[in-house]
């Protein structure tokens, strides 16, 4: 029987995204009365997992970066005295372009090396442009590093942020304003339709915009990020969500499950979460974990979604096939199936394999992802079924290349489209991902994560934005909010 949280605490979290889970495990860990309501009956949010027919599926988000020594997630971790088995990725992913693959080496020679052979038409540019996206990436993840809480709306705004300067900081400054292809103009990396689709792919997967839109420190750093720390997980990173559920409890929190709570109020500098069963809970601080739209709903507020083109959805096609046979595989390889058409359905797609274990080793598990318009998909219900399944047809193609007899092998097949992720993950208008990261949305003109007094944001729509390292980073500076606020000093 699930335990009750009790009618006060300090902190309330709404939502066991990596920003929640993070800000509650440090609270926790602070000696901070904590309670996580999640209405799912799995954590992650869309770094979560399910079973479905026997086999098991990530929810969304499949690779994991920032393990490695340093990194966002090991400084998260680390302070929590949680220890992660992870292996790094090198390549992090394979590229599939036509007849060829393409694997995206950790180390600069390597790829350089990797790109000129795969790419032997492609102009000097494209060198001065791989050399900028290691230089420029190493010095925006060491600010990242060094975990700054951007925008600047306050004083501690400043102290966090002031740990990152230094001499080398000075040289990413012009790129605020700029764009990852202004950038590949000025360096002569253009005119190669296949190598600017690599590009475009990558960036799509990490920040939602190609290179023409993307924000040129996000996207230097994007870039830069699969061959500086991918790591591969067991289980995911659901299962690193599930560490932090543990470490919760271990620390007198709780984490309720199959709980949603249906509004939030503010009662004398407190607040009240008004769960859909009744109860109501009063809480000092509240950390939301939810889009902005789904927070404007909780305070009865009418929701306001992005605009057109500053959000994306998602479809996912999950196939259980039959292993039997089956050498090891990379797990992670991205398939562009049309380069001179980025924006078709299904042009682009991340292929990821997750191989069975022990009496289930002939179950593996493939997820073959890709953007697409959520509206398009809640509009027009009408519509759906047909594009459903030539996308589904096209995904299926797509992970053929990259599978052997994959036709034969597959055991069964489903797919997730934005009305999808809207009913299972609460979130309004099935957008994913956070805002497409350009020039207006990024750094110093990021989405401020206080919206009101006591009332913290986390999540992939406030800074740095998506991705488990960008939420982590989110939840470390609500977790910094909820600790000052009370009187106490935060361990990170």
């Amino acid at each position: 029987m699930m335990s009750r949280p009790a009618a006060a605490v300090d902190l309330a979290v709404i939502g066991s995204g990596f920003g929640g889970l993070t800000a509650a495990a440090l609270s926790a860990k602070d000696g901070l009365t904590v309670a996580v309501f999640e209405r799912h009956t799995r954590p992650g949010g869309c770094a979560g997992d399910f079973a479905l027919g026997g086999y098991w599926f990530p929810a969304g988000a499949t690779v994991v970066t920032g393990l490695e020594p340093g990194g966002i997630l090991r400084q998260v971790f680390g302070t929590l005295a949680v220890e992660v088995a992870s292996t790094p990725l090198d390549p992090s992913i394979v590229f599939h372009i036509g007849d060829q693959q393409v694997p995206y080496a950790a180390t600069v020679a390597d790829w350089q090396a990797t790109f000129r052979h795969a790419f032997p038409g492609a102009p000097p540019g494209y060198a001065r442009f791989w050399d900028w996206s290691h230089e420029a990436g190493g010095v925006v993840y060491g600010i990242g590093a060094s975990l700054p809480s951007l925008p600047i709306e306050r004083w501690t705004d400043v102290r966090r942020t002031a740990r990152a300067a230094r001499p080398s900081t000075i040289k990413v400054l012009p790129l605020l304003g700029s764009t990852v292809g202004r950038v590949k103009r000025r360096l002569g990396a253009v005119g190669h339709l296949e190598a600017d689709a690599l590009i475009d792919s990558l960036l799509l997967d990490a920040t939602g915009a190609r290179a023409e839109d993307c924000s040129a420190v996000q996207g230097a750093i994007a870039l830069d990020l699969y061959r500086r720390g991918c790591q591969w997980v067991e289980g995911g990173t659901a299962r690193l969500a599930m560490q932090l559920v543990r470490n919760i409890r271990e620390h007198g929190g709780t984490v309720e499950f199959a709980t949603e709570v249906a509004s939030l109020e503010p009662k004398g500098g407190a607040w009240d979460l008004v769960l859909a069963s009744g109860t109501r809970v009063r809480a000092k601080r509240v950390v939301a974990n939810v889009p902005p739209a789904a927070l404007d709903r909780l305070r009865a507020r009418r929701p306001e979604l992005p605009g057109a083109g500053d959000a994306w959805g998602a479809f996912v096609l999950h196939l259980g096939i039959d292993g039997d046979g089956l050498d090891a595989m990379h797990p992670f390889h991205q398939v562009i199936q049309s380069p001179g058409d980025l924006d078709a359905d299904g042009a682009s797609c991340l292929v990821s394999i997750y191989a069975g274990r022990g009496a289930r080793a002939n179950r593996w598990s493939v997820s073959v992802s890709t953007h697409t318009r959520a509206a398009d998909w809640l509009d027009y219900p009408a519509r759906t079924a047909c594009r459903r399944a030539a996308l589904e047809s096209r995904l299926l193609h797509a992970a053929a290349g990259v599978i052997p007899d994959l036709d034969a092998r597959v055991k069964m097949v489903r797919s997730a489209t934005p009305a999808t992720y809207q009913r299972f993950t609460a979130r309004p208008g099935g957008l994913v991902g956070g805002l497409v990261q350009r020039p207006g949305n990024v750094a110093l003109r990021a989405p401020g994560h206080r919206p009101e007094r006591h009332l913290y944001m986390a999540g992939d729509h406030v800074f740095p934005g998506q991705g488990t390292v960008g939420t982590a980073l989110s939840g470390i500076n609500a977790y910094r909010d909820v600790t000052e606020s009370l009187g106490l000093r935060p361990m990170l």
